[in-house]
C-alpha cells in the first residue's frame, strides 16, 4: 500500500492510493493522476511500481523533477520522500493507510431478496433526532471550498453517524459515464479491496435509485455469494443528484458488526448526499470562477504582447498622414494591421482579418505580422510578396482557419498605389468630394490559407488627385448588428464617408466609430473592429 499526498500551489490538497501499476502525472486529461497547475508539463512524471516498489521517472518537463530537492530522473521512491513537480508538492507514504486500496466494481449483482430499492421520487422517511442531525450538518457540507476536502468531510460524517466501517463516494467525470472514487476508507485494515456490485452502482448512477443490502432477509434465506464472498453484512448506496443530473454515488458498509442497516438508514443517508450534492455544486462553482479569473489574467497578457505587435508608432511623412484603429469582439483581436516606411520612401501597409475570433485567430496573426515585417521592407512585388504570405499559412493551418488581407505599397510622391485583396473587401477612395470602391473590375482573390500556391496580381491605383483618403477597414464595420439584429451594411459606410467633411484620417475614423455606437447601441460587439485609413496631401 502507498499514496501520494498531493498540494497544489494555491493551499489544495488531495490524496491519491496508489497500486501496483504506473501513473503518469501533469496537466493533460490522459493523464492518471491530471494536476491542474500551470507550472506543471502536460506528462511530466511518471511513477510506477517495479521490483517491490515504486520508482519515479522524470518525462523530459520543462520545469524539471526534484526529490529531496535534488533533481532526479529516475529514481526509487522511500516513505516521506517529497516530490516538487514544477510547483507542486507531492509526498510518498508508504506503508499501511487508512484507505481500501482500490474500488472494485463486481459483475455479480445481489439477490433481490438482499438487495431492497428505493426510487429517486421516494420520500425521505425521518425521525425528528435525524432532521436535526441534518440540519446541524448542512453548512459544514454545502460551504463552498475544495472538492475533495468537501468529500473527505463527508466520508468523515457517515462514519462517525452511521458507523461506516468501510465507505467511498464516487464522482462522475465530465462529459462521461465514468466515475473517479476521490476518497475511499477502511476501518478494518488498509489490505484488500472494497467490492462494489456493477447493477447496484448502475442503478444509483443511471437511475437514481437508493439502496440497502443485508445478509438477513427477513426469510431465512442465504445471503448473496458476492455478500459471502466479500465479508458484507450490510451495506447502503445513494446517488448524489442534482435534479435530473447523477454527479456520483456514496456507498458504505459494515464487514464485522452484527446489526444491519434499516430503510431510515438510508433516507438518512440520501439526506446526507443533498446536502453534499449542494456541495459539489458549490465546489464545481468555485472551480469554474478560478478557471475564469486565470483565463482573464491569461487572456489580460495576451493582449497586452497582441498590442506589441501592432505599430507603436505611426510613421510620419509631409504628404502622407495615417490613422488606425482596432477593438477586439474579445479580449484577443483575429484581426491585423501594420504600417511600414520602406527604405525607398514608399510605405507598405496591411489590414488582415483572420477567421474566427479570440485566441486561436490571434495566434494565427501573430503568425501573418512576423512574415510581414520580414518581407514587406525589401518586396518588388506585392503580390508575389502575398503568395509567400499564402504560402506560409497554409503551410501552418488547416483550411477552415484562413485569413483576409488586403496588402499595398503606395508611393506618396508619384501617388502610385499597388494594391492585393486576398478575398478582402476593398478600400474606399474619397477624392474631391466623392466616395467609390477601388474595386472596378478587379475581381477579389482567395484568402489567404485555403489552397497553396496562388498567383496574386496587384491592382494599380491612381492617387494622383490630391487630397485623397483611402479608407480600409475589416467586416466587424458592415456586419456590425443593432439589437434588432439589423446589419450596418456597405451603403451606411459609404454614406457616411460621403457625409463626412474633409478631415484627417483619425477624424474621420472618430465619425464613423461614433456613427457605428449609436446604430448598435446595447448590442453586444459581434467582431473585431479594425480601420486603417491614408490621407494624401
Amino acid at each position: 500500500m502507498a499514496e501520494l499526498q498531493i498540494t497544489l500551489t494555491d493551499g489544495r490538497t488531495r490524496r491519491v492510493t496508489l497500486t501496483p501499476g504506473s501513473y503518469v502525472l501533469g496537466r493533460d486529461p490522459t493523464c492518471e493522476i491530471v494536476i491542474d497547475d500551470s507550472s506543471t508539463s502536460r506528462r511530466h512524471v511518471r511513477i510506477h511500481h517495479a521490483e517491490g516498489g515504486y520508482h519515479v521517472e522524470d518525462m523530459g518537463s520543462k520545469n524539471g523533477t526534484l526529490l529531496n530537492n535534488q533533481r532526479v530522473a529516475n529514481r526509487r521512491l522511500r516513505h516521506q520522500d517529497e516530490l516538487l513537480i514544477g510547483s507542486v508538492q507531492v509526498r510518498f507514504i508508504e506503508g499501511a493507510v487508512d484507505h481500501a486500496s482500490t474500488v472494485v466494481v463486481s459483475d455479480g449483482g445481489p439477490r433481490d431478496d438482499t438487495t431492497h430499492y428505493s426510487s429517486r421520487s421516494s420520500a425521505l422517511v425521518l425521525t425528528e433526532r435525524r432532521l436535526q442531525m441534518l440540519y446541524d450538518l448542512s453548512e459544514r457540507l454545502t460551504t463552498i471550498r475544495d472538492r475533495n476536502a468537501l468529500l473527505e468531510d463527508a466520508l468523515n460524517i457517515c462514519f462517525e453517524t452511521l458507523r461506516f466501517e468501510r465507505g467511498a463516494i464516487a464522482v462522475r467525470r465530465a462529459n462521461s459515464r465514468a466515475v473517479d472514487w476521490p476518497v475511499v476508507r477502511n476501518l478494518r485494515g488498509a489490505g484488500g479491496e472494497l467490492t462494489i456490485s456493477r447493477s447496484i452502482l448502475g442503478r444509483a448512477m443511471d437511475h437514481g435509485e437508493r439502496a440497502i443490502l443485508t445478509d438477513q432477509p427477513a426469510a431465512a434465506m442465504d445471503p448473496t455469494v458476492s455478500m459471502v464472498q466479500h465479508g458484507i453484512r450490510s451495506a447502503m448506496c445513494v446517488p448524489l443528484k442534482n435534479e435530473q443530473e447523477i454527479l456520483g454515488v456514496i456507498y458504505g458498509d459494515r464487514v464485522s458488526t452484527g446489526t444491519v442497516y434499516t430503510k431510515e438508514d438510508v433516507d438518512f443517508l440520501a439526506g446526507l448526499a443533498r446536502q453534499v450534492t449542494i456541495g459539489l455544486i458549490n465546489a464545481r462553482l468555485l472551480d469554474e470562477q478560478r478557471s475564469k479569473l486565470e483565463m482573464e489574467k491569461e487572456l489580460a497578457v495576451a493582449r497586452e504582447i497582441q498590442n506589441d505587435l501592432f505599430p507603436q508608432q505611426l510613421p510620419e511623412h509631409d504628404r502622407l498622414e495615417f490613422g488606425v484603429l482596432n477593438e477586439p469582439g474579445r479580449t484577443v483581436s483575429g484581426d491585423y494591421y501594420d504600417i511600414v516606411a520602406r527604405p525607398d520612401g514608399r510605405f507598405g501597409f496591411v489590414i488582415a482579418d483572420v477567421a474566427g475570433k479570440g485566441i486561436a485567430a490571434s495566434l494565427i496573426m501573430s503568425n501573418l505580422q512576423a512574415a510581414v515585417r520580414l518581407t514587406m521592407l525589401d518586396c518588388t512585388d506585392i503580390g508575389k510578396t502575398v503568395s509567400r504570405w499564402n504560402n506560409l499559412i497554409h503551410g501552418n493551418t488547416d483550411v477552415s482557419k484562413f485569413v483576409t488581407c488586403l496588402a499595398g505599397i503606395v508611393d506618396p510622391a508619384s501617388g502610385r498605389l499597388e494594391l492585393v485583396s486576398a478575398g478582402h473587401q476593398f478600400p474606399y477612395l474619397l477624392s474631391n468630394g466623392s466616395v467609390k470602391s477601388v474595386q472596378a473590375d478587379f475581381e477579389s482573390q482567395f484568402p489567404l490559407g485555403i489552397v497553396g500556391d496562388v498567383d496574386y496580381r496587384a491592382l494599380t491605383v491612381d492617387l494622383s488627385e490630391r487630397p485623397c483618403t483611402l479608407f480600409c477597414f475589416t467586416d466587424g464595420i458592415p456586419e456590425a448588428m443593432s439589437a434588432s439584429g439589423e446589419f450596418f451594411g456597405d451603403q451606411r459606410i459609404e454614406q457616411l464617408l460621403a457625409d463626412a467633411a474633409p478631415s484627417d484620417p483619425a477624424g474621420l475614423i472618430r465619425h464613423v466609430r461614433k456613427a457605428l455606437t449609436q446604430f448598435c447601441r446595447d448590442a453586444p460587439q459581434s467582431d473585431d473592429i479594425t480601420i486603417v485609413a491614408l490621407r494624401l496631401t
